[in-house]
């Protein structure tokens, strides 16, 4: 091959090698770019942490009682017309509402008293004459489970409890012309059970207003002694009433 020839097919082999390259670039600029997916934005884990965060809170209050009229009974003997006042008291509630249950379900130790009255004027009835006057005092302990909404500022919640109150029945006079007189102190520990219905008020970082409404229910039976000191019969009062509580808390 003479020299000029073996020039052109260098120059023909040059060309042939750089035109699948430039091909390649070409399609590589014009193929569209993919569109950017935008990615959801996250959420803080401080925001995060916050909503799991158990809360904690303590709180005081005062109460008042509206009993229902039930009968005293001695040795299953009823006074008819017992008449059975409310009084007033006040607790302490410290409790909890688990992270995990988006702080929608609490659990909560209660403990409270309450102060009354128990009267049945002196009446004769089958030839018998039968009268009760006394104080009954209550101490309760009480462990509750709540179901509340979760709200900003406002939060409604009910629930039920169940425990144990200490009835004082004191400054004791039941008069009972077949039976006898009592006239001591006596003291009975008795299984309570109540439900509840509140709405609690976010007024601060911490601190919360609330007010709940109860009904109460403990069966007492109580041992008693007579005048003279020796064992005497028993009486009993099966209590329900309707509490009213308002107070304040921490929360934290």
């Amino acid at each position: 091959m003479n020299t000029p020839s073996w020039v052109l097919a260098a120059g023909i082999l040059t060309v042939l090698s750089l035109h699948p390259a430039a091909s390649k670039a070409s399609a590589a600029d014009a193929a569209p770019t993919a569109p950017t997916v935008a990615k959801p934005p996250t959420v803080a884990p401080e925001a995060k942490q916050d909503g799991e965060k158990t809360e904690w809170y303590v709180s005081i209050y005062l109460q008042g009682s509206r009993p229902l009229n039930r009968p005293v009974r001695l040795q299953e003997d009823p006074f008819a017309n017992t008449d059975v006042q409310g009084g007033l008291g006040g607790g302490l509630k410290v409790g909890f509402f688990p992270g995990f249950t988006g702080r929608l379900v609490g659990l909560e130790a209660e403990l409270s008293g309450l102060d009354g009255k128990v009267n049945a004027p002196t009446a004769t009835t089958g030839g018998v004459t039968r009268s009760a006057n006394f104080r009954l005092q209550s101490i309760n302990a009480m462990a509750n489970v709540l179901l509340r909404y979760p709200g900003e500022v406002i939060q409604p919640y009910i629930g039920v409890g169940a425990g144990l109150s200490g009835g004082f029945a004191r400054d004791l006079n039941l008069q009972h012309t077949s039976i006898g007189t009592v006239h001591e102190n006596a003291a009975d520990g008795a299984f309570a059970y109540q439900f509840i219905g509140g709405l609690r008020a976010n007024v601060g970082e911490r601190l919360f207003l609330f007010t709940e409404y109860k009904y109460f229910v403990a069966n007492y039976q109580w041992e008693s002694e007579l005048v003279n000191g020796s064992r005497g019969p028993s009486f009993t009062l099966n209590s329900r009433m309707h509490v009213i509580a308002g107070g304040l808390g921490f929360h934290f």
